[in-house]
This record gives structure tokens, sequence and C-alpha cells, in this order.
């Protein structure tokens, strides 16, 4: 069985990560105090270690550094209640192969275990495979600078080239973050390689004496940025400023590549949302403002109301923009309570009362009896239910119908509400959750919004460990289910 140790302070943190990841079979120890986590991590043999960045009596990036000192196979993942990008690279530079902030969704941390599963496979096997080739590297175990050069660069994809452009030495990263099917040791490996490292290698190869700085380069390996990989180069030094080879480290920065092409992308369709309601408000005050237009009264009053809905938008917005932004940052402060989940689903749905009889929408609810509670902010629960019932009626047909109903099964509540609307295509599916999607048709062009209430959703529902899925079929309906664990005695 896989075994784990977690080192963190907050008894609930370790308390859901203890129960998710026991049933599904892991060996888990947990502690909160630094001195024991070294200990147990180095006394023992653990796969995985997950340390909170912050402890009560040590940092938490000491301890990674204590236990990849000694302990260098243990996959270690840095969890942060307040993260940072900075400590993000220290983490990472000190041996981390990962950096998550809390709260954690456990789909979140499977996904990082496996990340992790597969980081220490490649160096427990980039360590085999440094010891079988160590006797066919005699005169790079002679050389102290060139042996140090190689074990440091291990983390990463490496190749070790002599002077006449063989290959001297590779790990398996190499193989998967060059794409590249099969290498072998003594071979030409120039040919092998993109035009834009055979170029950065050949500045090197060929010099005519040792150059003590590295060159380092960006480029796409497999197109539409499925691969893109960051490639270093460096000289192995000898004696009168001569060198015995190159060491070339390649290290996969796709996930890098594409969270700076995901936040171009946000800024982007922030500055639009932004743009387009102040362009219209611009337009009625100018309008307002000209002496050679002459209005009558309701069409002045006609503009004032459209540029109050316009500005009323702006400040949907941008409170969404806010939560999402503490959401992402994990900043907003939460006062959790138990609470009976059935209340509040009654609650607003006597909100929508008014909304339901001018839409002629008949609502019916069914809830099984002596359901156990969740541990939960109020407001943001209610704003799931809120939200979800909202859509339910602004996009339901003319004397549709709602049906809400609430169980449960061995660890989650189930809240499920179907409508009778208009549905979702199956194209617009896929993008249902990404801010800003609103699907475009005829019938939903009428209905105000910032395209952000279902991405909110889901970030609120994920951060209580829980789910949210849906079925639709355009023209028949859709259905949403929400998946919250529960308090268990």
């Amino acid at each position: 069985m896989p075994s784990i140790l977690i080192i963190d302070n907050e008894f609930p943190i370790r308390a859901d990560i203890y129960t998710f990841l026991e049933r599904d079979g892991y060996t888990v120890q947990t502690t909160t105090n630094a001195a024991e986590g070294i200990q147990l991590a180095i006394s023992n043999e653990f796969e995985f270690a997950l340390i909170e960045q912050e402890l009560s009596d040590h940092s938490g990036l000491k301890v990674l550094q204590a236990i990849k000192r000694v302990k260098p196979e243990i996959a270690c993942l840095i969890i942060a209640k307040n993260p940072s990008y900075e400590i993000a690279v220290e983490a990472a530079n000190n041996g981390a192969y990962s950096y998550i902030p809390k709260p954690i969704s456990y789909e979140e941390l499977s996904f990082h275990l496996s990340k992790g599963a597969k980081h220490r496979q490649l160096f427990i096997e980039a360590r085999n495979l440094r010891k079988e080739r160590y006797s066919n590297l005699q005169e790079l175990s002679r050389e102290k600078s060139m042996f140090k050069t190689v074990l440091n660069a291990i983390n990463g994809g490496v190749l070790v080239i002599n002077t006449d452009g063989e290959l001297v030495y590779f790990n398996n990263a190499s193989l998967i973050n060059l794409n590249l099917d099969h290498l072998e040791s003594g071979e030409q490996i120039l040919q092998k390689l993109p035009e834009p490292i055979i170029k950065q290698i050949s500045d090197y190869l060929f010099a005519k004496k040792y150059k003590s700085n590295i060159s380092e380069i960006e480029l796409e390996i497999i197109p539409n940025n499925k691969l893109y990989v960051q490639s270093v180069c460096s000289h192995i030094p000898k004696e009168s400023n001569r060198f015995s080879g190159i060491v070339l480290v390649i290290r996969d920065i796709t996930k890098k590549r594409e969270v700076e092409h995901v936040k171009s992308q946000f800024v982007s369709m922030v500055a639009h949302e932004l743009k387009t309601p102040l362009v219209a408000v611009e337009g009625f005050l100018q309008i307002l403002q000209n002496p050679e237009i002459t209005l009558t009264e309701s069409k002045r009053i006609d503009f004032l109301k459209r540029s109050y809905d316009r500005i009323k938008s702006l400040f949907q917005l941008v409170n969404d923009l806010l939560d999402i932004s503490r959401m992402e940052l994990r900043e907003k402060y939460r006062e959790l309570d138990i609470i009976d989940f059935n209340e509040v689903v009654k609650t607003t749905i006597n909100i929508f009362e008014l909304d339901l009889k001018k839409h002629e929408i008949t609502l019916t609810y069914n809830s099984d009896e002596a359901l156990p509670k969740i541990k939960v902010e109020q407001n943001e629960i209610s704003r799931v239910v809120s939200n979800l019932l909202s859509n339910a009626i602004k996009y339901n047909k003319p004397k549709g119908s709602i049906n809400i109903s609430l169980t449960k099964n061995e660890n989650y509540l189930y809240f499920k509400i179907t409508d009778t609307g208009i549905g979702i295509k199956e194209e617009d599916q896929p993008k249902l959750f990404q801010e800003f999607f609103r699907a475009l048709n005829k019938q939903t062009r009428a209905q105000n919004g910032t395209g952000l209430g279902l991405t909110i959703v889901k970030r609120i529902v994920e951060s209580y460990h829980g789910k949210i899925e849906f079925e639709s079929q355009y023209g028949k309906g859709t259905s949403f289910l929400v998946k919250l664990p529960f308090v268990k005695n």
C-alpha cells in the first residue's frame, strides 16, 4: 500500500485528508510537530510527505530540506495557507515536486499524488541508471565537478555529451521531455535533437575554450503547447581552461506556459467585459449632456435607467471577480458552521417564490428525512443553491417546471435540481464552468449575467471537497447534481 506522512498544524485539514486517503487504500501517519515529522520520515519508508508551509515550531521548507537531504526518494508536496510565487519557487528548488494552496480538494490532491508517484519513479529509475552506468563513466567519476554537475541536474532530463558529439549519459526524463522513443550511449546525438537545441549545443561543442556561463532557451517540442521545455546547456570543466564535454538539462515547463496563457486570456476577457457596459454608459451620458439634442422626459429617464443597469452589472462583475480572486489566493476568511442544508434549500425557495409565480413555473421539492448536517459557511452554500435555482428559472420555458431533491449516500449529501428549460448545446457543455462563458442563442440574449456564476459555484463546492456534475439536452432541460460531504458522528 502507498504510505503517506502528513505534517500539518490544522487538525481539520489533517482529518479531512486522512479520511479520504484511507478510504482510497493509503497508509497514513500524521503529526503536527516538525521535529517528529523529520524523524518519522527518516526512520520509515514513506512514499509521500505532505508538509504544511508554516508549522508552529518550524518552517515547512526547512522540514522539506531535512527530509530530502536524507531521503531524496520521498515525493514531497508543500501545502500552504498563504501561498506565493516566491515560496513556490523556493519549494521547487528544495526538492518539492509540487506546491498547492489550501483548502485542498480531494480531486486536486489525487492529481498531485499521481504526479508525485511518477516523479518518484523517475527519480528512482534515474538513480538506478546512474549506478548501472557508473562503471562506464570512469572519466566522469574522476572529475569531481563533472560528477557534481550531473547529480545537480538529475531532477530534470539530463544529457551528457562528450567533445566528439557522442552521448555519454542520459536519463529517462530526457526521453519524456524531448518526446524521444530511444537513445543509446555512444551514438551521435545532434541529429536526434530539435534544431534550436542543436544550435545551442553547437555554440558550446565547437568553442575554443571553457565557457563559465550557461545558455537557456525555451522551445515547443509537441505542437499546440502540448509539450514546452526549457533547455539549459553548460560546459563540463576540465583543467587548463578546457572542457571535457557538455551537460544539457531539459525541464518540462508546459504547465507554466499554460498558466501564463490562461492569465493573459483572463485579463483580456476582464478588460472586454468591463469595457462593454462602460462604452454604453458613456454613450448615454454624452447624449444626456449634449444641449443640441432634445429629449422627452420619458426618453431621458429611459437613458438614465439603462445607465444605472449597466453600472449595476459592473458592480456585480467586480464583486464576482473579487470573490474569484479571494478563492484563488485562499484569502477569503470563512466562518464555518454546522448547518442544516434542508433549511438552506427551503429558505432559498421562499426567496424566489415571486419569480416562480411571475414565470408560472411549478416547483417540487423532495427531501429525505433525518439528513446529516454539513460544515460550511452559510452564505457560500446559500449562494450555490440560489445561483442554480436562479438559472433554472431564467433559462426555463414559460409554464415549465423545476424539481429539487435532497438525498444522501454513505459519504455525501446529494442536492439535485432539474429544469425543463432550454438546455445546453453539446458543443457548449465542456465550457460551462469557464470564466465569462455564456451560451449565446436567441433564448439567452435577453438574460443579464456576468458568466461567472457557475465558475464561482464550482469553486465553492470543490473548496469543501465536494463535486458538481450536470446533464443537459438542448431544448429539453438541464440537471445539476451537487455532492457535499456531511459531518459524521
